[in-house]
Formats: structure tokens, C-alpha cells, sequence
């Protein structure tokens, strides 16, 4: 018996949306989920894969930048010493990892603080299982299983190459609340354009723009596969347009490889392109954005990120001061972003973002003010 048959044998008794996603992960997490519902067995004979999961815990702690010594690194993996002197070894000559020892800290440290493990290649079975997995996962509700099936696609989602960005997030948010309606992308759409990212293949595809209301064909050269707030987005370089633009991958009707190859702008950077914007909005001069949360949604605000380059700034009442910087071009959707917490938050700057929300709730509430004159005339 296969181990999916095995696996679909075994779940019988979980719910059916469950079995839907696990079924659909790779055989190692599929053993992850599993091991959570049998009793205790012998240790898993995937050696390589349980090194590389341990090399990777060693360099997140290491790149925190508190020079963790021999010691402390075993209990984090709890292992030997002896064996994290090995795996610290494996690091320095099989990934050439830029790692030294400080003598002053008495701790390891990276040279090139941005330097990182080189991730596992995954083929593109394991890619559309991902992706597949990612897509149920959003339509369940939280359960004990459904946080078991999000913890193997977080795991998976590690492993990703770096031309493919989830927003881990926005699953983590689709497993605590009922998740937003998002548009739905079929999971060999995303395995076609994270395919092409990593091989720099460019596509003929056929894309409907929402903005024009228009269907066009376009050659493209996928850059990176980003998904923001659990929408997912081809940013390619426009052959057309000869300029980088973000393609929803829902609005993308069909691809073809035109089997030409591509090279990526000299000075393309993802983090530097995805870093200035606000979700996927982008453009125009930078500017600083200021705003002001009242002590209930302050407690929300706390424990999020919205934006890479926010700070935060506690208030005497119990409130907090949040501020960022983004694009002219963002602030519409920032603005967007602001309405939902109505007078919970107060846009102090800047004043273009201001002067947006005035006009929207003042257009907001002239469609209510018919209905008040109509009670005051009753």
C-alpha cells in the first residue's frame, strides 16, 4: 500500500475537508499530521530532511543576532553538543556558510547578517500539493485537525524557493477567523507561474483586466509568485509595457510557455520592490503615514504587523500611535484599510490621506441622509 492509501485508511474517522488537505500534502508532512493521532513509533527514517529541519533552527537563532553558544543551541534542538558542533561544521563546508565564532561574545555569528540556509528543491508535484492544500485550507473552519493541517503548510511554506512569497499570515488568519472573500486561483495556474519563476521561463498568457474591463494577451517574464493578504500575484516584467506590473494569477484565463528563456533586470530586488508599497499598491514619492488607535483596537494593533517598516508608540490613554512609510500611490488603500476601523482610528498624517477619508465618509453618510430627513418629515 502507498503511503496516501495508507494515510487515506487511517483518517477515515477525521472529518472529510480534513482528510481533503492532508491527503493532499507531501508524505512527510502527511507523517507529521499522522503522528499527532497514533501512539509512538520509531523515529522516522528521513535523516536528511530531520538534519535539514535542525540546520535551519540553528541558523534562525543564530541570525537573532545574541551569539548563542554551543550550549544553548543543543537545548534549542535538543541535541548533543557534539552534534551541533557537526551540524555547525555541515554549515561552514557543505552550504558555506558565512559563520564565525566571537571570542568577545563568546557566541556564533553570521558575517553577512542576510546570508540563509539554501531551501530544499521542491518538485512540482509538491508545489500543486502546496498550493492546493493552501486553497482548502481557507474554506474550513478551526478546528484541532484544521490547525494540524495549517502547521504542515506553514512547515511546506519554508520551504518554498525564494521566487514564491505566501503571506503566512493570511493563513494564519484563515484558520482563527472566517476567512475574507478572496478571488480563487486554481492551483496549476499558481503551479505554471512558480514553475516559470524559478526556471526564468516566459509566458504567453491571457490576462482580463479588472481596472480596463478588457481581456489582453501579454509576454511575460515571471518574476516572483506573491501572495498578499491570501490573494496571490505574478509579478512579471510586461514584454508589452516593458515595465514590471502585478498580474492577479485569478484573472490570468491561460498560459503557454513560449519555451524562451529570460534574465532578471540587473537591479531587480523583491524585498526593495514589495517593501515601499501598502498590499499591492505602489508608486509616486514616499511618505510617512501617522495614525492614531483608540485603547480597544489598540489591542488588535499590538499583535500585528501591517507594514514592514511600522513603528509603534504607546499613548497615555491606552491607545497607540502607528507609523509607516508607503507610496502617494498606496494611500488609497490605505485609506481603505482605515475605513473598517471607523472612529476607532484617526488618520493624523499625512494630509492628502486625511483629505481621501473626508471625502469617502462624507460621501459615505449622504447616502443615509435621505433616509434621517424622511423620518424627520414622518
Amino acid at each position: 500500500m502507498t503511503l496516501q492509501g495508507l494515510c487515506a485508511t487511517m483518517t477515515k474517522n477525521f472529518p472529510v475537508a480534513i482528510r481533503g488537505v492532508i491527503l493532499l500534502l507531501p508524505p512527510w508532512d502527511i507523517m507529521e499530521i499522522m503522528s499527532k493521532h497514533m501512539p509512538p513509533t520509531p523515529k522516522r527514517e528521513r535523516p536528511y530532511l530531520e538534519s535539514y529541519y535542525r540546520l535551519r533552527r540553528l541558523c534562525i537563532e543564530i541570525q537573532r543576532g545574541r551569539y548563542p553558544t554551543k550550549k544553548v543551541l543543543a537545548a534549542l534542538v535538543e541535541r548533543s553538543e557534539r552534534t551541533v558542533q557537526n551540524d555547525l561544521r555541515a554549515l561552514k563546508n557543505d552550504f558555506d556558510a558565512p559563520l564565525e565564532f566571537d571570542p568577545q561574545h563568546n557566541g556564533f555569528y553570521f558575517t553577512d547578517p542576510a546570508w540563509r540556509i539554501p531551501a530544499i528543491a521542491l518538485t512540482e508535484g509538491e508545489l500543486i500539493s502546496f498550493f492546493a492544500a493552501e486553497r482548502m485550507l481557507r474554506r474550513l473552519h478551526p478546528t484541532a485537525d484544521v490547525q494540524l493541517a495549517r502547521s504542515a503548510v506553514r512547515g511546506l511554506a519554508a520551504l518554498l524557493p525564494q521566487e514564491v512569497v505566501i503571506d503566512l499570515g493570511a493563513i494564519e488568519d484563515a484558520m482563527s477567523i472566517a476567512p475574507e472573500p478572496i478571488l480563487d486561483v486554481a492551483p496549476e495556474v499558481l503551479r505554471q507561474l512558480a514553475t516559470a519563476a524559478m526556471r526564468r521561463q516566459t509566458l504567453h498568457i491571457h490576462y482580463y483586466s479588472q481596472y480596463r474591463a478588457e481581456a489582453t494577451e501579454r509576454e511575460v517574464d515571471v518574476l516572483l509568485l506573491h501572495n498578499a493578504l491570501g490573494e496571490w500575484y505574478a509579478i512579471c516584467y510586461d514584454h508589452y509595457r516593458q515595465a514590471i506590473r502585478d498580474f492577479h494569477a485569478g484573472r490570468i484565463t491561460s498560459i503557454r510557455d513560449t519555451r524562451r528563456t529570460f534574465t532578471p533586470p540587473a537591479d531587480w530586488d523583491a524585498q526593495a520592490y514589495l517593501r515601499p508599497g501598502f498590499g499591492m499598491f505602489r508608486g509616486g514619492q514616499s511618505v510617512m503615514v501617522e495614525v492614531e488607535f483608540d485603547d480597544m483596537q489598540a489591542r488588535y494593533v499590538r499583535e500585528r504587523t501591517f507594514h514592514p517598516t511600522q513603528q509603534r508608540e504607546e499613548l497615555p490613554a491606552g491607545g497607540v500611535r502607528l507609523r509607516f512609510e508607503t507610496t502617494e500611490a498606496a494611500l488609497e488603500q490605505v485609506a481603505r484599510w482605515l475605513m473598517q476601523y471607523g472612529p476607532q482610528a484617526h488618520a493624523v498624517r499625512p494630509p492628502a490621506l486625511r483629505d481621501l477619508l473626508r471625502e469617502r465618509l462624507r460621501r459615505a453618510a449622504a447616502l443615509y441622509d435621505h433616509d434621517t430627513e424622511e423620518k424627520r418629515d414622518g
